[in-house]
């Protein structure tokens, strides 16, 4: 009876993992529809892993609009509770600088910790990101890029966007 007893105190004492369930995840570069309330929506809408980078988009980053390629991720979701946090590293193939809008995130580093904050039990989830524009040499002209993110310790996505930067023509300085 004792060992029963203990059994069952032990079952009610151990925490109980909050889950998420992550559908129809899709990576890859964007398309913006800006709504009538000024709020931007967008989807993926060329799912690829591969990403050109061109000076067709325009982002701001540190303060400043830049020339850039919108990338980004999209997936359903079902959660445990009604605020779900996943915490995500982006870890790159050579040193890049992070930011966003209001500023420079981290410099000349290889990893990057982030969080993702999910609302609701149930919903659709929408991440745009960009990369700037650069020109770079042949041989350092591809980035891989991989995105982690756990729940509770458990990794719920991975994504890896093989980013390719445009090398200078022969001959310039």
């Amino acid at each position: 009876m004792r060992f029963i007893l203990i059994l069952c105190l032990l079952l009610l004492a151990t925490p109980v993992q909050a889950a998420v369930d992550i559908k129809n995840m899709k990576a890859g570069r964007i398309c913006m529809d800006p709504s009538p309330d000024a709020k931007a929506d967008g989807w993926v809408c060329h799912e690829t892993a591969d990403i050109q980078v061109t000076d067709q988009g325009r982002c701001v980053y540190d303060g400043k609009t830049r020339h850039c390629t919108w990338v980004g991720i999209a997936f359903d979701y079902v959660a445990d509770t009604g605020r779900t946090v996943l915490q995500c590293v982006s870890e790159s193939s050579r040193p890049t600088s992070h930011g966003n809008p209001r500023g420079v995130v981290a410099e000349n580093t290889r990893s990057n910790a982030f969080e993702l904050p999910l609302e609701g039990r149930q919903g659709h989830f929408f991440n745009p990101m960009y990369y700037l524009f650069a020109v770079r040499a042949m041989d350092d002209s591809v980035l891989v890029d991989t995105m982690t993110c756990s729940h509770e310790g458990k990794v719920v996505f991975r994504n890896t966007f093989n980013v390719h930067f445009p090398t200078a023509p022969e001959g310039a300085p």
